[in-house]
């Protein structure tokens, strides 16, 4: 996402998962709906034709396990209801979403959990923009429905 204010350093992260496939990747992405009336996710599943995003500020490489499929992510999702999420008040809580999924993945050993703790966790606990070091920011939890 772009800057908290037009002309400003800072950045307004969002952050999403994307599993790299031959010829791309598939993104799995929580984001806050546009309607100012609810604080429910919209969870999507996209194709892409690239494996990092050209807006990324920073991006974390935590490879799948061998013989990981896209199905058997996205049945795990679906099964755990992380498919199923309220934002926060202000439409924020991708990060506690990432975390959440991730941790889980770790527990199904779609990635390894130790590689999760020890940099997506401490890793989640800062925005990061271009050119300026990353400042602290709280992690906003949303609620799983």
């Amino acid at each position: 996402m772009g800057p908290l204010m037009h002309g400003g350093a800072v950045s307004q992260n969002h952050w999403t998962i994307y599993l790299i496939v031959p010829g791309g990747s598939v993104q799995l992405n929580m984001k806050t709906s546009t309607d100012p009336n609810t604080r429910r996710g919209i969870f999507e599943v996209r194709e892409r034709a690239y494996e990092k995003s050209n807006t990324a500020v920073r991006w974390f490489d935590l490879p799948a396990s061998s013989g990981l499929l896209v199905d058997s992510v996205e049945r795990e999702i679906q099964s755990q209801r992380w498919d199923q999420y309220d934002m926060t008040e202000g439409g924020v809580g991708c990060r506690w979403w990432i975390l959440t999924v991730m941790r889980g993945f770790a527990n199904k050993n779609f990635v390894d959990g130790e590689k999760v703790e020890s940099e997506l966790v401490p890793a989640l606990s800062y925005n990061y923009s271009k050119d300026i070091e990353p400042i602290w920011l709280e992690i906003k939890q949303g609620t799983f429905c």
